[in-house]
């Protein structure tokens, strides 16, 4: 009778966790990672039409001054800038060679691509921002030239808009994109817990 009690004493005392099932967490794994990979290829398909557009108008309109066509140079080398970085960031992400390693591989490749990608949503976009406003105060130039006042506050104010507009919405996507990843590492850890 000893032996049951402590036995049951050993039974009662184990947390009863969740187990989890490796292809159940691969396959979650595998989705999140796809979705991660199809957004960033979007994005970059985004600035894509950006840089054909504002290559469009740069070549079709004609400009008085100097500091539009400066303007519209510094959008398109912005668009570029991100392209790029968006285009090496989803080769990155979406080659499988890093998944089907050991779990502490994968997650120190995703705790480390989890870095990257809040330098690049923080510090990189305040200074994506900073050449975007450059950008927009060259074209108020002659904004301010060949329209009347009303025309140009009108202009000042929606891009102060925008800017706001666009810091709250990269404020979201930023927690969103890292709560997504550090999901993923917790899922891994999880797997290495039980299995390593």
């Amino acid at each position: 009778m000893k032996d049951f009690d402590a036995l049951k004493d050993l039974w009662s005392g184990q947390t009863n966790g969740p187990k989890l099932v490796y292809e159940d967490v691969l396959r979650d794994l595998r989705k999140s990672k796809s979705s991660i990979a199809r957004r960033m290829l979007t994005e970059a398909g985004a600035m894509l039409a950006g840089i054909l557009i504002f290559s469009w108008i740069w070549v079709r309109s004609s400009f008085m001054m100097w500091t539009t066509h400066l303007s519209i140079a510094i959008l398109i080398g912005c668009c570029l800038y991100y392209l790029v970085v968006q285009l090496s960031g989803y080769r990155q992400f979406s080659s499988g060679k890093h998944l089907l390693q050991k779990p502490d591989v994968y997650i120190s490749y995703l705790q480390n691509y989890q870095q990257q990608r809040y330098t690049f949503n923080t510090r990189n976009y305040r200074i994506y921002s900073i050449f975007i406003g450059i950008a927009l105060s060259l074209f108020a130039i002659e904004l301010y030239h060949i329209s009347s006042l009303w025309q140009s506050a009108l202009g000042v104010a929606f891009s102060i808009a925008w800017f706001i507009m666009c810091w709250k919405w990269m404020a979201t996507y930023r927690r969103r994109e890292q709560e997504r990843l550090k999901e993923m590492i917790s899922e891994l850890e999880n797997i290495r817990k039980q299995f390593g």
